[in-house]
């Protein structure tokens, strides 16, 4: 809202003389007292006042006066009186009828300020103060051409009022007439140049206009008139927030609590500054503090609620959307975000109605068609999610949160073209990369044998699947020759961020810096090579390589394909999962094969035992998977459909590594989709998801673990092996479909890869007749996995290494 000017003048210094005097003439006095007055001594004033009214009762612009002192120490009805009185004794004098306007509109009686405004106007229809409170009259009618027309009408009558000049600057900021409002501004500091109220809404006019930095330079003048204004404090406080600089805001937001404590505004503001320096334990208390001040405020809830998902607290999460919801049924925000919780916790039809609650109140809301695609992808509606990503591409084509999601669904999709999915990949890059990419050279010293600095970028340095198969690469990096940052992207962290930040020589916390502050770090930090670790995966930081911070970037490990990035230079793989003439062509980046294997796979330090085969106690064979449902498609189903007929009494266990299965309306369309290939509930064995580690102990009850196609199983294949359970994996074209191959193949169980679906099938029939086999690699799977490359963490990682120093050794030649 605009700052309205106080009603009660400013004390002056110049106040006039008390010395004692000999008595006044009436005339003598009044002039006087219309000094005090004007310098705000209104006691001296109203004393002279009733002096004049002692020689003439009848006096009536002292009668006037004293009434003009009552309003402006609030005391309206002796105001209304007094200047009633003055016009019952001389109607005809405009101002008198300008200042009971002005008593009626400090009232909200407006119908009766205009009344007044208009009968000053008949009598002097050049009088600027009344055209000025006509249009203020007016302003809160919400009548804005009106009012803008008094107010015109005041400068025309004197072009030098600069109170005229502020008021159509507010009206013309109400109106969107941005450039038009801070021109009335600036007009009115040229004439007052302490117009504090000028300022402040000259900044005000400004952040609307999206410029922070020259917003703040007006709050802060208005501060050097009036420096305890909470609202300015505030406003200043925002106006740094947008200029990412959370750190001063916080200064600015406890300044203004210092000086009201119970300002809930104020502590609101405080939280979001924190929030955006990532300090949550300290958001969430301000959010707090400022529902016990105002427990009924919508947006304070809504971001409680976000700072409490954030921080793991779902269910208290939860109450507070559902608390915001019930303050404000229209907030589209609100009913996503409670969506997106219950799409965590399993709750999929509830989410799903949320989403739905959402896109009612908007149907346009390209966000919620992304977060929706995301639980049809959990739930195994591929072709759904897909459609629901491109239509959140189509409500918004810069949305890429949405694209990369729809790059890793497509993925799913058996029977898609590996050049089609390459083109989508290019796609991203046309449409939100290529623009980004700078003209800068870079400046890193050329000597290719120095000790180069690798900087690896990753929202997973913490409990995923990403962690199992980068810890045995950052705790054996040779650090004589390499200087190891790490930026991390996540807000999150646990006992495995920990032990990878004693690893590495620096940790910078990323999750709060723009894509161009945390470039502009990586390049003053001088990273020679840069490793994204996330592809397209959630939470990634692609637009950060866009920009070329590092001469030498990599894309390793997230994500199983190209980024379609032109500024990445290489991806690792290995000659399993992108063979030479299979892949090179379908890629961006050029191919780097690792000597042995793509992984190195790190297990959790408690894992359970390997146990003795469950079919022995069964007296049948449990097959099983722990992939995600969406890995599920068709023709697996049709595929395990057969392995079962063929092994009386078998079962297939299934653990999603979502929580897919806590829905019950999910479990039985689960149910429902397996019987339409002939494998009855009773035959399977549905589970919930447990927490890491102890979810392994679900591979005590598989004897045979069944890959997914064309997305094999990576941590989950791993987890499996080491848990002592065979996996049977289906091999295709491309790098997903592969995956399989490459472990076990590095393993030495080739015996275990099928490359048509009717071997997949014979494969895992063979197997499950030969128990004794099976005995024996249930037996030996965990020493294999540990004499093998694949855990080999000081070999693996000099192999990366020598990569490593060959890209740069390139870079240094060819630069």
């Amino acid at each position: 809202m605009p700052k309205k000017r106080s009603a009660k003048p400013k004390k002056s210094n110049q106040i006039p003389s008390q010395k004692k005097q000999p008595p006044l003439s009436t005339p003598q006095a009044m002039q006087l007292a219309m000094q005090y007055h004007q310098a705000g001594d209104l006691q001296s004033a109203e004393a002279l006042y009733q002096q004049v009214l002692q020689a003439e009762p009848n006096h009536s612009e002292a009668i006037h006066l004293l009434g003009v002192i009552a309003a402006q120490v609030g005391d309206n009805q002796t105001a209304l009186d007094l200047i009633h009185k003055a016009i019952g004794i001389n109607d005809s004098i405009p101002n008198f009828h300008n200042s009971l306007g002005n008593v009626f509109w400090s009232q909200g009686k407006l119908t009766e300020a205009t009344d007044c405004y208009q009968r000053s106007l008949a009598l002097n229809p050049h009088f600027t103060e009344a055209h000025n409170g006509l249009g203020n009259v007016l302003k809160e009618q919400g009548k804005w051409i009106d009012a803008a027309e008094s107010y015109q009408r005041a400068l025309r009558s004197n072009p030098n009022y600069a109170e005229a000049y502020y008021n159509l600057g507010n009206v013309r900021r109400e109106q969107g007439l941005l450039p038009e409002a801070v021109i009335c501004y600036q007009r009115a500091l040229d004439l007052e140049p302490n117009h504090f109220e000028a300022h402040y809404n000259w900044g005000i006019a400004l952040m609307k206009q999206g410029k922070p930095a020259e917003a703040a330079i007006q709050f802060k003048n208005a501060l050097a008139l009036a420096p305890h204004d909470i609202e300015v404090h505030n406003h200043l406080g925002i106006a740094l927030l947008e200029q990412g600089k959370p750190a001063e805001a916080v200064d600015r937001f406890q300044r203004a609590i210092a000086l009201n404590p119970d300002n809930a505004e104020a502590h609101y503001n405080l939280g979001t500054a924190y929030d955006k320096r990532a300090k949550l334990t300290e958001a969430i208390a301000s959010y707090q503090k400022a529902l016990t001040i105002n427990p009924n405020d919508a947006p304070t809830h809504y971001n409680l609620g976000i700072a409490l998902h954030q921080q793991g607290h779902k269910t208290e999460s939860i109450a507070h959307y559902q608390k915001a919801i019930g303050l404000n049924p229209n907030h589209v925000e609100a009913h996503n975000n409670l969506g997106i919780i219950l799409s965590e916790q399993g709750k999929l039809t509830e989410a799903i109605a949320c989403y739905e609650r959402a896109l009612a109140l908007n149907p346009n809301y390209a966000q919620v068609y992304n977060h929706l695609a995301g639980v049809l992808l959990n739930q195994g509606q591929l072709d759904e999610a897909i459609t629901h990503y491109r239509r959140a591409l189509a409500l918004k084509p810069s949305f890429t949160s949405a694209h990369t999601g729809l790059l890793l669904a497509l993925h799913y999709l058996e029977g898609l073209e590996p050049t089609t999915l390459f083109s989508e990949h290019q796609r991203f890059n046309e449409q939100h990369a290529k623009s980004l990419i700078p003209a800068s050279r870079h400046l890193n010293d050329k000597q290719p044998q120095r000790r180069v600095k690798l900087g690896y970028v990753s929202p997973d340095f913490r409990q995923h699947p990403v962690a199992h198969f980068i810890e045995p690469v950052l705790a054996h990096h040779n650090h004589a020759q390499f200087e190891i940052f790490c930026y991390y992207n996540h807000a999150k962290t646990d006992n495995i961020t920990q032990r990878l930040q004693q690893s590495v020589d620096h940790w910078i916390n990323c999750v709060t810096l723009s894509d161009d502050v945390l470039a502009e770090r990586i390049q003053q930090d001088q990273i020679d090579i840069l490793i994204d670790l996330a592809g397209h995966t959630n939470d990634n930081r692609l637009l950060v390589f866009a920009r070329k911070p590092a001469p030498v970037q990599v894309t390793y490990l997230g994500y199983p394909n190209t980024t379609g990035l032109t500024t990445i230079d290489y991806r690792i793989t290995d000659q399993y999962r992108d063979p030479k003439g299979l892949a090179d062509e379908l890629s961006t980046e050029t191919l780097i094969r690792m000597p042995e294997t793509y992984y190195c796979y790190r297990p959790y330090d408690d894992t359970p035992p390997v146990n003795d085969l469950p079919a022995h106690q069964n007296d049948a064979i449990t097959f099983g998977t722990l992939n995600n449902y969406v890995k599920l498609n068709p023709k697996m189903l049709t595929l395990w459909a057969e392995i079962l007929q063929a092994i009386p009494g078998s079962k297939l266990l299934l653990k999603p590594s979502n929580q897919i299965l806590n829905d019950p309306s999910a479990r039985q369309a689960i149910e429902k989709q397996f019987m339409t290939v002939g494998i009855q509930p009773t035959q399977l064995i549905l589970e919930e998801i447990t927490a890491s580690p102890s979810h392994l102990k679900s591979y005590h009850q598989l004897d045979i673990a069944l890959d997914t196609y064309p997305f094999n199983g990576g941590t989950t294949t791993c987890e499996a092996l080491w848990m002592g359970v065979p996996v049977i994996t289906l091999v295709g074209q491309t790098h997903t479909a592969r995956m399989g191959l490459s472990i076990l193949s590095t393993l030495g169980l080739t015996e275990l890869i099928a490359h048509t679906p009717k071997e997949y099938v014979e494969l895992a029939i063979k197997l499950a007749n030969d128990r004794a086999y099976l005995q024996r690699l249930r037996e030996s799977l965990r020493d294999r996995m540990q004499a093998s490359p694949l855990m080999d963490g000081p070999s693996y990682t000099h192999h990366l290494e020598t990569a490593y120093r060959k890209m740069w050794e390139k870079w240094c030649v060819l630069s």
